[in-house]
């Protein structure tokens, strides 16, 4: 193996022009990709990442008292395919810091379910009932240390005992406050006909909202009409998936044309360093060296020129990019371009390689 490396870059530096082709055609290609497609990507992962900002697979039930929506309703809808999660809030409830005068109200619900991935169970405090607040809540009641006792205007003392983490299709809950069941049994715990007066469910994928509503509005036909309302985000959804087609498309498109006309190139220029070479094969022959060391030699040196050309291209192409200020592809499709680079510089170089270990040894060196 180390013999065939030395040949390999012993061939590489006695071709430079040849050598020097082959790297400027494979950078070339890789360049060509990520300021095509590569840049199209990366706008497509900003526009995507955009829209999913404003919540493409969630689905808000809101419920007035006289809906007769309960927490039993989260039992119904566990096991239903396409829901990642749902999360199920009471009656809201004004709270304020108890040792602070005049402290201005914080929202406080009632909690059911799984919000970010944590069932919403806490056990019984000495001091009261438990709450949990995330960031915005606890600078908003005012609490240095992050928790500490809150009174409800209802008279009910609770304590804050820890702060949450609320997911992105829960931000437009902030400031966030939540008090769990005590039971840990099921999201409905043993509250199953507590009154529910919001339900988030939040599907799998945004393509599975449409369904997953028709299955929650399947759920509330025993709602009187005019209680409840559905807000979905099914109009987004199509946005995002339209958009993902089309750049998907022509990105897929693209990056073939570039790789076709790289391929012919390739081994064009391969094939004309055989021709060129032909009586070095021919000497190798002669001395024994096999068909398959042939084709390996070739293929070897190509597979080194294209690695070296696919380092150049990519890091010409995203310093180009960097510098424009454009949207820069992540680091999975840059590497995934350099390897396509060297994959079909190898594959270019198959027939020309075939070619050179089949020719005959002695007609090549008669041949002046």
């Amino acid at each position: 193996m180390t013999a065939l490396l030395r040949e390999v870059a012993a061939a590489a530096r006695s071709q430079a022009v040849s050598s020097a082709l082959t790297i400027a055609m494979v950078a070339g290609m890789c360049a060509a990709v990520l300021l095509t497609t590569g840049r199209a990507v990366a706008a497509e992962q900003a526009v995507l990442a955009q829209v999913d900002a404003a919540g493409t697979r969630s689905i808000v039930v809101r419920a007035s008292e006289e809906a007769g929506l309960t927490v039993a309703l989260l039992d119904r809808l566990r096991g239903v395919e396409g829901i990642e999660a749902a999360a199920g809030f009471g009656p809201i409830v004004d709270a304020r810091n108890a040792a602070i005068a005049g402290a201005p109200p914080v929202a406080v619900r009632p909690a059911y379910g799984v919000i970010a991935d944590r069932p919403m169970y806490a056990p019984q405090h000495p001091a009261g009932r438990t709450a949990l607040a995330s960031d915005a809540a606890i600078a908003a009641f005012g609490l240095r240390d992050g928790s500490g006792g809150i009174t409800t205007d209802h008279g009910e003392d609770v304590v804050v005992v820890g702060g949450m983490t609320v997911p992105e299709h829960l931000r437009f809950l902030e400031p966030l406050v939540v008090i769990p069941s005590s039971s840990p049994a099921a999201p409905a715990g043993d509250h199953p006909e507590e009154p529910l007066a919001m339900l988030v469910v939040l599907a799998r994928s945004p393509q599975e909202v449409a369904v997953v509503e028709a299955v929650v509005r399947s759920l509330l036909t025993d709602a009187e009409q005019g209680t409840v309302t559905v807000e979905t985000s099914a109009e987004l959804a199509e946005v995002r998936a339209a958009v993902n087609g089309e750049l998907r498309t022509y990105g897929r498109g693209t990056v073939l044309a570039i790789l076709a006309v790289s391929t012919v190139l390739v081994a064009a220029n391969l094939l004309a360093l055989v021709i060129m070479r032909r009586r070095d094969f021919g000497r190798r022959r002669a001395l024994g060296a096999t068909r398959g060391l042939i084709v390996a030699l070739i293929m070897g040196q190509v597979a080194v020129l294209a690695v070296a050309g696919a380092v150049v291209g990519t890091s010409a192409a995203v310093v180009g990019l960097a510098a424009a200020g454009h949207p820069l592809p992540d680091v999975g499709f840059a590497t995934a371009v350099g390897a396509a680079g060297v994959l079909v510089a190898v594959a270019a170089a198959v027939v020309p390689a075939v070619v050179a270990s089949r020719r005959d040894p002695l007609h090549e060196l008669r041949v002046p």
